[in-house]
């Protein structure tokens, strides 16, 4: 099968690359220049990258030439504060990028389109209140999405994702930061830690994705919601607890230090069911000594 999968160059979008080149699809990457190249090193020779200008003509000109049958849209400018620079970009990258993506899809004649999703959307436990503009901009697109669904001319799955990790993961993440201060003196101020901390392993996250676009192009559903999320759901303290004593380590954590954030989702809600016939497999334990010991999985 032929799919294209943006946000291919980051920790997330190269897992979701090398499982399905592992399973035999020809994957195609749609990358801005110059390309961020840190998680494709395996993939160089593997992987067609499909260098995207930012404008639809550009775009359009791209799906026509790869003609995708699934296309994986996980691309997304981040960021928890803004200003006026970051407005400009979070419309260019997670709007008006996904708004031409959806319309060349729909004229090279792909009809199968899954998207990733955030928890930040979901602010208070509401089925829609943004945590940020960031994740106000991700709804706004959903929006466009619904339209090309409703209009027959996509077959759409949305995923919604709370936290990730994995070996390899060189993303500034809370697990990221307590990993290399492990065994040292040096102190790192952390919240209260009483915040929920939904993390799932990278080989579950990838399974969910790979799953449902099977089951989308089957047509065993369309236009569904699902949600990514660990068996069983830990605050930040009661995780990394747990990680340093795996680790066999000292921390030297001040909880408490950091102010409490004035918006931060505090209890994750569980608002849509799991991928029909998905659950994580990687327990917390093992998902965490995976990540002390760089394990490196393929699938």
């Amino acid at each position: 099968m032929r799919i294209l999968i943006t946000g291919v160059t980051g920790y997330i979008g190269s897992s979701l690359a090398r499982c399905l080149l592992a399973e035999g699809h020809q994957v195609f990457g749609l990358v801005r220049e110059p390309v961020r190249r840190t998680y494709l090193q395996d993939l160089a020779d593997r992987l067609t990258l499909l260098p995207c200008d930012g404008t639809g003509e550009g775009l359009a000109r791209q799906m026509e030439h790869c003609k995708p049958e699934l296309a994986y849209h996980l691309a997304a400018h981040y960021t928890g504060a803004h200003d006026l620079e970051n407005i400009r970009e979070m419309l260019a990258s997670n709007i008006a990028l996904g708004a031409y993506l959806l319309e060349s899809l729909a004229a090279c004649g792909c009809r199968n389109f899954i998207y990733a999703s955030s928890i930040m959307e979901h602010y208070r436990g509401r089925e829609y209140c943004p945590l940020n503009l960031y994740a106000a901009t991700k709804r706004a697109f959903c929006d466009l999405l619904c339209y090309y669904a409703d209009a027959g001319l996509l077959h759409t799955g949305v995923l919604v994702l709370s936290d990730t990790y994995g070996p390899g993961d060189q993303r500034p993440k809370i697990l990221n930061l307590i990993r290399r201060r492990l065994g040292t003196e040096e102190p790192i101020d952390l919240s209260d830690g009483g915040q929920d901390y939904a993390a799932v392993y990278i080989d579950d996250v990838v399974s969910a994705f790979v799953l449902a676009g099977r089951q989308l192009c089957e047509g065993q559903w369309d236009n569904r919601s699902f949600q990514i999320l660990p068996a069983e759901i830990h605050t930040l303290r009661e995780t990394v607890d747990q990680l340093v004593r795996i680790s066999g380590e000292t921390l030297c954590a001040r909880w408490g230090a950091l102010p409490a954030a004035g918006r931060q989702i505090r209890r994750v809600p569980r608002l849509y069911p799991p991928v029909p016939g998905w659950a994580p497999r990687v327990t917390l334990e093992e998902g965490y000594r995976r990540l002390l010991g760089r394990e490196v999985q393929t699938c």
